[in-house]
């Protein structure tokens, strides 16, 4: 992989928690239990769904309060004890519950509030529903403690750092078309010079003697002549 990439991959981000006012989330149930079956919201409000989640509990197992705040309700709703705290602008639900706070009591994270009530017709065994919600309905409590993994989009031009002990691949040479008119035209330029020197040289060359036209004496012909004799 190149060191420097155009492109990221992907980058993985933590999406936090809501913060709480006092403190952190804490699982309504410890140790933290098994996740029977995840939220699951409904396309449209009227519409079926599972607006919480159900963790494994046993009868008579304390419930605590996820996180600071106030009891807003606790009694018996459609059969089934139920708790649910405000949170600033959240609020926490608790079911099936004996609960063991009242309505307005002020809680702390992690107070105990009731304990878990026997099976019951939303478990075909003994669980907590959990449910958080806020101005805009119903959200995924396991949020409150566990934080979710989220990927970027690719943004370019973005670099990451070369591995530790890996010197960085050289990019291979490329030949631009700059670098390629000046070739050329070194080129060209030495076979013109190679030419001219080629041609200088055989005209520095004697060649042999021409014999002038009739009519015409060749003086130094003569002189020649005239010495040998």
């Amino acid at each position: 992989m190149s060191v420097f990439m155009t492109v990221l991959i992907g980058a993985v981000v933590l999406t936090a928690p809501p913060p709480s006012p006092e403190g952190e989330w804490r699982w309504p149930l410890t140790p933290v239990p098994e996740v029977l079956r995840a939220f699951s919201p409904p396309p449209a409000p009227w519409l079926p769904g599972h607006r919480g989640v159900d963790l494994a509990a046993r009868p008579g197992q304390a419930v605590r309060a996820a996180g600071p705040g106030r009891v807003s309700y606790a009694g018996r709703l459609a059969g089934r004890g139920v708790i649910a705290i405000t949170h600033g602008a959240l609020r926490t639900t608790y079911l099936p519950v004996r609960p063991s706070v009242e309505r307005g009591s002020t809680v702390a994270p992690g107070a105990r509030i009731g304990v878990v009530e026997g099976t019951s017709r939303h478990c075909a065994v003994a669980c907590l529903h959990w449910g958080l919600l806020d101005a805009s309905g119903y959200r995924d409590p396991l949020a409150l403690v566990r934080p979710q993994v989220r990927l970027l989009p690719r943004w370019p031009g973005l670099r990451t750092r070369p591995s530790a002990g890996k010197p960085p691949p050289e990019p291979p040479s490329r030949l631009g078309l700059r670098d390629a008119g000046t070739a050329t035209g070194g080129a060209l330029t030495g076979v013109l010079l190679t030419s001219a020197l080629v041609l200088a040289r055989r005209r520095s060359r004697p060649g042999p003697l021409r014999r002038p036209p009739p009519g015409v004496i060749d003086l130094e012909r003569e002189r020649r002549l005239r010495r040998a004799r």
